[in-house]
This record gives structure tokens, C-alpha cells and sequence, in this order.
């Protein structure tokens, strides 16, 4: 009677659970949501991948501007420094400075445009013509023609272009004006500009 009895409650046990799996369709569904999901993280590893590259290369571009602008208003300085002395007390040094000054901050080309909007005779739209610089990375102390790497060294591909423009007596007489322009890779670039007094 005992073993009846056992029998008749381990069959009731069976009876209130449930001995179903997961279908086909069910696991596909998932494996396919598993993929979606997989997929999307690859592609936000790789647009994190190349807005990194990006940025580095953004961060070089801006730091090879920042020096060349630097170069240029320490020369500035030097030259008016110079030109305040009478010119026969000038040394080797004083004369270099003049040279330098005239070799990288000259206004060499036509690549400043003023025109008048509101046809009332005064100019008041000015924007660079950017088709050819004034000066390029050649013209600067060491003489190191483009493309260069961050550290301003030649490299034989790739790398970057920097160039400045200027001219003179913008935006006032006795000031001129200097924009320099770092570009690389597929039309990238980075403009800084500044006054200089003169």
C-alpha cells in the first residue's frame, strides 16, 4: 500500500511541472537579437577607433599651427626690436633677424579679398583667397619643404602641409594680418590667425 501511495504522489509531482524546452524559432530569435547586438558594438568600437585617429591627428595639426605662430610673433618682436636701432650699429645677428623677417613675413602674393556688400562705397566684407600662400614650410629657419611630421621633420609621404599667408596693414595701417594653415589627409586642415603689430 505504501508503494501505491508513493507511486500516486510521485505521479502528481509530475503532473504540475512543465517538461517543454526552447523551440527552434525561440533560439534563432535570440542568437539573432545576440548578433544585432554584437554587430552595433563592433561598429562603435570602430567609429571609436577612427575618432580617436582623427583626433589625434587634429590635436597634431593644431600644435604644428601653434608653433609656426609662435615662430612668427617671436620674429615680429626680434624685428622690431632691430629696425629701433639706427642701422649701422646693426650685427650679423640683427641683420639674420631683418632677412627672416623679410623671408617669412612678407606679403608675397594677392591673396586678400575686400569688396563691398551694400554698394555704399565703403569695404566691409574681407576674407582670405586661400589658392596660393604667401609663404610655405620651406621658407621657414631650417627650410624644411612639406609634407612634415609633428615634430616638423620631412617625411616622404603622408604627414602635413603647413603654409601662412599675410598682409600687410590689415586690419589697421602698421599691422599685419598672418593666417596659418596645417592641412593633411583627404582635405583636412586647421586655420590659426592673429594680428601683429608693427
Amino acid at each position: 500500500m505504501y508503494s501505491v501511495l508513493h507511486r500516486k504522489d510521485d505521479k502528481s509531482l509530475w503532473q504540475g511541472t512543465s517538461q517543454q524546452g526552447f523551440s527552434l524559432v525561440e533560439l534563432l530569435v535570440a542568437i539573432l537579437l545576440l548578433t544585432v547586438g554584437l554587430l552595433a558594438l563592433a561598429k562603435m568600437q570602430t567609429n571609436a577607433v577612427a575618432n580617436n585617429a582623427f583626433g589625434n591627428e587634429l590635436t597634431q595639426a593644431t600644435f604644428l599651427a601653434q608653433d609656426k605662430m609662435e615662430e612668427l610673433r617671436l620674429l615680429n618682436e626680434c624685428y622690431l626690436e632691430v629696425i629701433g636701432k639706427p642701422q649701422s650699429t646693426w650685427s650679423t645677428n640683427d641683420q639674420d633677424v631683418v632677412d627672416n623677417y623679410n623671408n617669412q613675413l612678407s606679403d608675397a602674393v594677392a591673396n586678400w579679398d575686400e569688396s563691398d556688400t551694400d554698394s555704399d562705397t565703403i569695404l566691409d566684407q574681407f576674407s582670405w583667397q586661400m589658392g596660393n600662400p604667401d609663404h610655405t614650410n620651406a621658407d621657414g629657419l631650417l627650410g624644411i619643404p612639406n609634407p612634415i611630421d609633428v615634430t616638423g621633420a620631412a617625411v616622404a609621404n603622408g604627414g602635413f602641409t603647413r603654409t601662412w599667408y599675410v598682409v600687410d596693414d590689415r586690419p589697421v595701417t602698421k599691422a599685419k594680418t598672418v593666417r596659418v594653415e596645417v592641412t593633411w589627409g583627404n582635405g583636412r586642415k586647421v586655420n590659426l590667425d592673429t594680428v601683429l603689430s608693427q
